[in-house]
C-alpha cells in the first residue's frame, strides 16, 4: 500500500484540483532510477563481486601482536574450511576449531587495539584485543548492525611451538566466532532468503541470511539453514512446514538438490515443505531440478514442469500461489484527482490510457477522504475521512455503500495485508491507560509551516480489522519513547515499517508481527539506512525491500530502495524528483511517485521518470 502522501501533506488530496491545473509548475528531470526487478527476491548471480583472498600467512620472526594482526588479515580467506587461518594456530586447535557462523564485524584494522602480555617464561602470551564494534551475524545468520558502536573485546591465547624458546608463536585458544572487518564481509558474504510461511500459510516471508559464497556448498548451506527454522529475529512471526524435531539429509550436485526428511511420523503438508524449498533454492541457478522425500517416499507434485512430478523446477510457475510478494503483476496503481479514486495499469504506454475511476461510494468521491489503501485483492478501498474522524470501508463495485468501520478518533494510517486484514494507525494526545483511555483528545495535531508535527512519543495507537471489521488493540511497547511518524504492514502480514523520530531525528525501522491468540503486538524493531535523514515516506517495494524517500547527510530528498536484510547499503533510485513526497512500490512494477504540484510520475525502466498522470497519492494494493 502507500496511504496518501504521509503527515507532511496530510491536506494534499484536498488542495490537489487547484494545484494540477497550474501550467507553473515546476519541471522535473527525466534521468532516474535503477529500478532491480522484483526487489531481491530471485538472486541472478550469487557469487556477483567474490573476490577471493590471497593469504600472505605467518611470517618467519612475528610477535605475538604481528600474529594476531596477520590472523585478522587472512580471517577473510574461506577457502579450504579457513586453511589460511588454521595456519596461525597450534595442532591440537588447528584440527579443533570450528567457527559457530557468528561474525564479530569491526569497521578496518585501523580501529583495531591489540594489547600483547608476554609470559615472563617467553613460552606463552596473552593478547587482548579492542575495537568498536560495527554489526553482527549471529548463529543463523541474521544480521545486526550495531549504531553505536559499542566495544568489542576478545582474547587470543599464543604459545611457542613445541615449547620451544625460539619456536615461532601460534594461537592455542580464541574465540569461536569470525572476527571480520567489514570490507572483508563485503567480499564474502552475501545476504539470501530463506522462506516461512506467514501463520495463515497465504504467503511465504523471506528471512534474510548472510552466507558465505566462497565455495560450491552455497545450495546445501541454505538448505541447511532453511531446515534449522528461522532466525531468532522472524521467528515469532512465521512457521515451517518442516518438523522441528525432523531429521535431514541433503545430496547437492550440480544440477539438482535431493531433500530426504524424516518426520518421526508427524504428517506435515508436502507442498508447503516443497514450495519453501523451490523459493529458497531458486535463488541458486545452477539448480534446475530438487526431490523431496518425506519418510522415504518421493513427493509427486503434479502440474510442475519438469522432467516428472517428483523433479519439479524451483522456478516453476506452480509455486507462485504463495508467492512472496503476496501479489501479482497484473496488479493496478491508485490515486486520487478531483475527490474522487482512479486506478492506471498500461505502464509500458506512454499516452497511460488505460485509466478508469474506482467503482464505489469511495472513489466517486460521495465521502470525502484524505488518506486511502486498496485491499490486496483490489476489492475493497479503506479510507480516511476529511479531519481523520472516521475509518470507512466500502467495496469496489458500482451500487456499493461504504461502511463505517472505526470513529471517533484522529486516524492518519491505513493498510491492508493479504490476509484481508487492516492495519490502522491512530494519534492520542497521551500515553493511554485504562482510567484515561475514554477521555482521550481527539484534537488533531498543531501544524508548523503547513507540515503536522509527529505525535508526542507514545501517543499512537495501532488497530488491527481482521477481516475489515473485528477489532483489535495492537501492542507497540518498543514505541512508547519515540513518536510514529508512519506505519506500512507488509502485504504478508508478518512485519512492519515504521518511520520513528526522537528529537526530531527520524529513523526507518522494521518490526515483527507476534500474534498469541486475540493479543497481537508489533515489536522487535531493528534499524534500517542509519545513514539516511530526514525520512518522510515508506512503502513495501517486495517482501525483501522497502522504497522510502530520504536524503544523506545534506543532500535533497530522492528515493532509495532499502533491503530489510539489515546489512545491505540503501541504493539510490537515481535523480530526485522536485517536491516528491510520495514513494509506492510493488513486485514487478514500476515505482511511482508523487509530487506536491499534484503530478505523479513513473520510472518503469533504468534511465526515466516520464510524468503519467495528474493526482495525488499514488500507491499500489497493500
Amino acid at each position: 500500500m502507500r496511504t496518501a502522501l504521509g503527515r507532511r501533506t496530510r491536506s494534499t488530496l484536498t488542495a490537489a484540483a487547484a494545484c494540477v491545473l497550474l501550467a507553473s509548475c515546476s519541471g522535473v528531470p527525466t534521468t532516474g532510477p535503477v529500478v532491480p526487478g522484483d526487489g531481491g527476491d530471485v538472486t541472478s548471480d550469487p557469487y556477483g563481486g567474490y573476490v577471493r583472498l590471497l593469504p600472505a600467512g605467518p611470517q618467519p620472526g612475528v610477535t605475538p601482536e604481528g600474529l594476531v594482526n596477520g590472523f585478522l588479515k587472512d580471517m577473510g580467506s574461506f577457502e579450504e574450511n579457513h586453511k589460511a587461518a588454521r595456519s596461525y594456530m597450534l595442532p591440537g586447535l588447528e584440527e579443533s576449531w570450528s567457527p559457530d557462523g557468528s561474525v564479530q564485524i569491526f569497521r578496518d584494522l585501523d580501529t583495531v587495539d591489540l594489547d600483547p602480555e608476554i609470559s615472563p617464561d617467553g613460552l606463552t602470551a596473552t593478547v587482548s584485543l579492542r575495537s568498536s564494534l560495527v554489526a553482527t551475524i549471529d548463529q543463523s545468520g541474521k544480521y545486526a548492525p550495531n549504531d553505536d558502536e559499542g566495544l568489542f573485546e576478545a582474547t587470543f591465547q599464543l604459545a611457542r611451538e613445541n615449547g620451544d624458546p625460539d619456536g615461532e608463536w601460534r594461537i592455542q585458544d580464541m574465540p569461536d566466532e569470525l572476527i571480520l572487518s567489514e570490507l572483508d564481509v563485503e567480499r564474502t558474504h552475501r545476504p539470501f532468503n530463506l522462506y516461512y510461511f506467514n501463520p495463515e500459510g497465504t504467503a511465504l516471508v523471506p528471512d534474510p541470511v548472510y552466507l558465505p559464497v566462497s565455495n560450491s556448498e552455497l545450495a546445501e548451506r541454505l538448505l541447511t539453514k532453511l531446515m534449522d527454522g528461522p532466525s531468532d529475529w522472524l521467528g515469532p512471526a512465521v512457521r515451517s512446514a518442516f518438523p522441528e524435531d525432523a531429521e535431514t539429509d541433503l545430496e547437492v550436485d550440480n544440477e539438482s538438490a535431493a531433500v530426504d526428511v524424516d518426520t518421526e511420523g508427524e504428517d506435515p503438508d508436502t507442498v508447503e515443505m516443497g514450495a519453501q524449498v523451490a523459493w529458497t533454492l531458486r535463488q541458486i541457478p545452477d539448480i534446475q531440478e530438487f526431490t523431496l522425500r518425506v519418510d522415504g517416499t518421493e513427493v509427486d507434485f503434479p502440474g510442475t514442469e519438469g522432467e516428472s512430478e517428483d523433479r519439479p523446477r524451483p522456478g516453476d510457475d506452480f509455486w507462485a500461489g504463495v508467492s512472496p510478494s503476496a501479489t501479482t503483476s497484473s496488479s493496478r496503481a491508485y490515486y486520487s484527482h478531483d475527490g474522487q479514486l482512479w486506478s492506471a495499469g498500461d505502464w509500458e504506454n506512454e499516452n497511460f490510457d488505460d485509466v478508469e475511476r474506482v467503482a464505489g461510494p469511495l472513489g466517486a468521491g460521495d465521502v470525502p477522504i484524505e488518506t486511502f489503501a486498496l485491499s490486496m485483492d483490489e476489492s475493497t478501498v479503506a479510507g480516511i475521512t476529511l479531519g481523520g474522524g472516521q475509518v470507512v470501508t466500502s467495496f469496489v463495485s458500482p451500487g456499493a455503500e461504504y461502511e463505517t468501520v472505526l470513529d471517533e478518533g484522529v486516524f492518519t494510517e491505513v493498510s491492508w495485508d493479504v490476509n484481508g486484514h487492516l492495519w490502522v494507525v491512530e494519534e492520542t494526545e497521551q500515553p493511554e491507560s485504562d482510567e484515561d483511555e475514554a477521555d482521550r483528545s481527539r484534537n488533531e495535531q498543531p501544524t508548523i509551516d503547513g507540515e503536522a508535527q509527529p505525535p508526542e512519543p507514545g501517543d499512537s495507537a495501532l488497530w488491527l480489522l481482521r477481516g475489515g471489521d473485528e477489532v483489535v488493540r495492537v501492542g507497540l511497547p518498543e514505541l512508547r519513547d519515540r513518536s510514529l511518524v508512519d506505519f506500512q504492514i507488509s502485504r504478508d502480514g508478518t512485519r512492519a515499517a515504521a518511520i520513528t523520530e526522537i528529537d526530531g531525528e527520524r529513523s526507518l525501522e522494521v518490526g515483527r508481527v507476534v500474534a498469541d491468540g486475540d493479543q497481537v503486538a508489533v515489536g522487535g524493531f531493528i534499524p534500517l539506512a542509519s545513514e539516511l535523514e530526514d525520512i518522510i515516506d515508506v512503502s513495501w517495494r517486495s517482501g525483501d525491500q522497502l522504497a522510502i524517500l530520504g536524503s544523506r547527510e545534506g543532500g535533497t530528498s530522492q528515493a532509495f530502495l532499502v533491503p530489510v536484510d539489515g546489512g545491505s547499503p540503501p541504493a539510490s533510485t537515481g535523480s530526485s524528483l522536485p517536491g516528491m513526497v510520495a514513494i509506492s512500490g510493488a513486485p514487478g512494477q514500476p515505482l511511482i511517485a508523487g509530487a506536491d504540484d499534484g503530478s505523479i510520475w513513473v520510472s518503469n525502466d533504468r534511465l526515466n521518470w516520464q510524468s503519467a498522470v495528474e493526482g495525488v497519492a499514488p500507491t499500489f494494493p497493500g
